[in-house]
């Protein structure tokens, strides 16, 4: 294949999930907070969550205690699409569909698994986001993404520290617990345009720490700092950002993989819960130790793609800038 060809296939790629989230929502998407929220409301879900209520707790099980460990119901899962019959909201525009590809790298292997959300992945090392998230990785290798002992600590971060000194003998589901009730309760939600004055930052966890207030893949990245200096192994974390269907927005979360499964960190709620039980998130695009992925589902045994920019998805701020 020539290398333009090439280029602009891989240039296209947003897999057939992002044709699909633009479906109609399951029944089952009343787990999530709020149906109808927008980046707007977004801000009140996390103003709710307050420095006080965290600092509260006293030990792991208080923060434990804050949040609920699981819901009864029926474990969604993904079906399978056809491009089709998808019928798309008004809310983000048309993507143009492409046809059915089979890309020259193969898709990555999860064992005889899924990737999260039951999607399938491939490497792209182009991803614009990549390159965002390049000064986070680096503060995180060098320890320095939580260490502020140096030149004092925010309340936000003071939280985060002594919620990481709570759970340092703990397991490592009430780790992700406990991380995730702790940056929910200590950052406060902001658009990047109100506090960087452009449509889409990825902050370090350091700046957002200092601001004490972030957008969705800050809250995500900070999390993903504070698991990091627990022990948890980079390789088992990824930023994904993905496609709400239900409320129709683009947002990103958190996936840490254990034992097969794939809990998600979600600034939308102080619960973790596994991938199946979100059916409304649809991935485009995840971070893995410094490595870009696109998200897709199986149609037969090619991988269908979407044409949509990824350098246009900003998460948080509801639509495509």
């Amino acid at each position: 294949m020539k290398r333009s060809t090439k280029s602009k296939i891989l240039a296209a790629f947003t897999f057939a999930s992002f044709a699909s989230l633009l479906g109609s929502a399951p029944a089952n998407a009343g787990l999530l907070v709020s149906p109808q929220i927008s980046a707007t409301t977004y801000a009140s879900v996390a103003s709710e969550n307050t420095l006080a209520a965290l600092a509260s707790a006293a030990s792991i099980s208080g923060l434990y205690g804050m949040v609920e460990t699981a819901y009864s119901g029926i474990t969604a899962r993904f079906q399978r699409i056809d491009l089709a019959a998808i019928a798309r909201p008004q809310q983000v525009g048309e993507p143009q569909t492409t046809a059915s590809i089979k890309p020259d790298m193969p898709a990555k292997p999860a064992a005889s698994k899924d990737a999260v959300f039951g999607s399938v992945t491939i490497p792209f090392k182009r991803l614009a986001a990549v390159k965002r998230f390049a000064p986070s990785l680096a503060e995180m290798e060098s320890g320095a993404a939580i260490n502020c002992n140096a030149k004092g600590c925010t309340n936000a971060a003071q939280v985060i520290k002594a919620a990481l000194g709570q759970a340092s003998q703990a397991s490592i589901r009430d780790k992700l617990n406990t991380v995730n009730a702790a940056v929910n309760h200590a950052i406060r939600y902001r658009k990047d345009i109100e506090t960087y004055k452009v449509a889409d930052y990825w902050a370090t966890p350091s700046e957002t720490l200092a601001r004490q207030q972030g957008d969705c893949e800050d809250f995500a990245i900070l999390k993903m700092a504070a698991l990091k200096a627990e022990g948890v192994d980079m390789k088992d974390m990824s930023i994904v950002v993905l496609f709400d269907q239900k409320r129709h927005f683009y947002h990103a979360v958190l996936s840490v993989a254990v034992n097969g499964n794939y809990f998600i960190l979600d600034n939308m709620r102080d619960q973790v819960l596994t991938d199946n039980r979100l059916p409304d998130y649809q991935p485009l695009y995840s971070i893995t130790s410094g490595k870009g992925y696109l998200h897709g589902l199986r149609a037969g045994n090619k991988q269908v793609a979407s044409a949509m920019p990824l350098e246009k998805v900003a998460p948080g701020e509801g639509v495509p800038y």
